[in-house]
């Protein structure tokens, strides 16, 4: 995945991966992050109770509150086609409250390289898989509507699936996303970036229009009326009206990672280092978590 936006914000104290889990803690396993490889590529959000799910290339980890502990959680995928643990080098995103939706690569095993999607209703600590196990990874992936949309590795194109993701319809649009958003109550509603700039399509990627020549950024769709795209330089913009139109909001102190939202509508930004940042007014004002 990728990152996005930013929040300006003062400086304050941060609980990066390398401080909450290292080798030999009591709820880590494997080798200890360190800042130069804790890179966090993915925010899930619990809808529930905001539990933050932090996929990293050294494994998947949960903070449950707002600056505490990051914890790492290795699950397991049982399969026909082998088993094994998961937990490093996933793609996650929250279904339901404790229902996670992952794609990505085992971490040790028998299993296929690619794990296609795989789905768990414990907070990740066993895994099931969904579909094309062996054969697709996602890089982009997104629930909304009752749909899942997502882009593979190195592929252009935009997968909409209705039913779970056990079939997917293909569109194309007019260049390779670098990210993707879906309005939250109506799936139809598409917005992906592109190094050409950006594009939205309300008929679920069928057709496209082109918006604004911004390249690149990283997409949150807070609410019908509350779009936040992130920029390479980690600024903030808004958009009420799904991508048509954008005005400025605020700034990340550095280049982010990834972005996300919670239902509350706090704002979460990973940047360099294994850390993340959080504004409660989508991006104007935050601090890290």
């Amino acid at each position: 995945m990728q990152a996005r936006r930013r929040a300006t914000h003062a400086a304050s104290p941060h609980t990066p991966l390398t401080r909450a889990c290292r080798a030999g803690d009591a709820p880590c396993t494997g080798a200890a992050p360190s800042a130069a490889n804790a890179f966090i590529g993915s925010i899930a959000v619990d809808p529930k109770d905001g539990t933050l799910y932090l996929g990293t290339g050294v494994g998947l980890f949960r903070v449950q509150r707002r600056g505490g502990e990051a914890v790492r959680i290795a699950g397991r995928l049982e399969t026909s086609d082998g088993a094994g643990s998961v937990s490093s080098n996933l793609v996650v995103r929250a279904a339901r409250p404790g229902v996670l939706l992952a794609s990505g690569h085992p971490e040790e095993g028998t299993l296929p390289e690619n794990l296609g999607l795989i789905r768990s209703t414990d907070g990740g600590r066993s895994w099931t898989a969904v579909a094309q196990l062996g054969q697709a990874d996602y890089h982009l992936l997104e629930l909304a509507g009752g749909r899942i949309v997502a882009v593979r590795a190195d592929e252009p194109d935009v997968l909409v699936s209705s039913d779970g993701g056990k079939a997917f319809e293909r569109r194309t649009p007019p260049a390779p996303p670098v990210d993707l958003a879906a309005d939250p109550r109506d799936g139809s509603r598409l917005v992906v970036t592109t190094e050409q700039g950006g594009f939205t399509s309300s008929n679920e990627g069928r057709s496209w229009r082109p918006r604004d020549a911004t390249p690149g950024g990283l997409l949150a769709w807070a609410a019908p009326d509350r779009l936040y795209r992130a920029d390479r330089r980690g600024e903030v913009t808004v958009s009420a009206d799904g991508g048509a139109t954008w005005s400025r909001h605020g700034a990340i102190a550095s280049a982010p990672n990834e972005l996300a939202v919670g239902r509350d509508g706090t704002l979460y930004a990973s940047v360099a280092g294994g850390e993340v940042r959080s504004s409660g007014d989508g991006g104007a004002t935050g601090g890290a978590t």
